[in-house]
């Protein structure tokens, strides 16, 4: 009997191994300024597009952080033909690459979350959304899974949790017109 021991517990490593790998949808940490470039990483189905993208405004990075205010990016969107994410509507949204069909959680670390206009300071995270409004999308208000203005923000790792999405998923990150951002990483894994 003791001689299946080793073998069974080899087995089980590899069970539990391949199971911890395939929880990790997305880790990223924003070290570069090629962030918005396949180089930094692109799309698992098409090398030649880059994974994260911006929808609006002009998130860069400062000194190894996602600066994000009044902006947002993608998170595994696929771009059109053009290199564009295309605008999600009632009745349609671009395909993505992230596998939300099981329960999920988000991490956001964050350095820095700060108010330039009070009441227009919210940070969102949506899924199947690639717009600033809740009724473009198939999803309509659904679609938006975190709201918090950035006072409920806390410097490093904020913890979000959601079960939308489906096995062609994205997300979007935003920061409101008021707010201001500073991003370390993200992380999403399947729970």
């Amino acid at each position: 009997m003791n001689l299946h021991k080793p073998a069974i517990a080899a087995v089980l490593f590899i069970a539990l191994t391949g199971l911890a790998q395939a929880a990790d949808l997305l880790s990223a940490s924003f070290t570069t300024d090629k962030v918005f470039s396949p180089a930094f990483k692109a799309l698992p189905t098409d090398a030649s597009k880059p994974f994260f993208a911006v929808t609006f405004g002009e998130p860069k990075v400062e000194a190894g952080k996602l600066l994000l205010a009044n902006g947002r990016i993608t998170l595994g969107a696929v771009a059109d033909a053009a290199g564009v994410i295309p605008e999600s509507t009632a009745s349609s949204r671009p395909e993505g690459v992230l596998d939300l069909s099981k329960p999920y959680k988000i991490t956001v670390k964050i350095s820095e979350a700060s108010t330039t206009i009070a009441g227009k300071d919210t940070f969102f995270i949506y899924v199947n959304n690639s717009t600033a409004k809740m009724v473009q999308s198939p999803l309509g208000e659904a679609s938006v899974i975190v709201r918090a203005p950035v006072s409920e923000l806390k410097p490093g790792e904020n913890v979000f949790t959601a079960t939308l999405g489906d096995a062609k998923s994205f997300l979007q990150i935003r920061a409101e017109s008021g707010a201001v951002l500073k991003i370390e990483s993200i992380k999403v894994e399947s729970i």
